[in-house]
């Protein structure tokens, strides 16, 4: 999965997800079902939303989700620190900034 089909399947949780930002950290709250106000991240969320499994929001459970989804582990480390704000350069914050347009936080 490439970084652009990932912000469409991204795009794609936002009926499901209520994603606002927590501090710095962008969180995803389900809206509904049995995980009703269960916090996900934006990876973690992509992979329940397209029926590869749910998984926990820990650093374990974000390297099987992209696994899962076919992610490199470099666009998983981009992600990842761009959801949590670790750093305003390069990459990291571009990426932020499309993940927020995308998700209109």
């Amino acid at each position: 999965m490439t970084e652009t089909q990932f912000l469409v399947a991204l795009s794609q949780t936002t009926s499901a997800y209520a994603w606002n930002l927590e501090g710095k950290t962008i969180v995803g709250t389900a809206k509904n079902g049995k995980t009703r106000g269960k916090k996900y991240d934006p990876i973690t969320a992509v992979s329940r939303s397209t029926g590869k499994g749910t998984y926990a929001s820990t650093c374990k459970g974000k390297k099987q989700a992209a696994s899962k989804l076919g992610l490199t582990s470099t666009l998983t480390t981009n992600v990842s620190s761009a959801t949590q704000a670790k750093s305003n350069r390069g990459n990291y914050q571009v990426l932020r900034g499309k993940i927020r347009q995308v998700l209109e936080v």
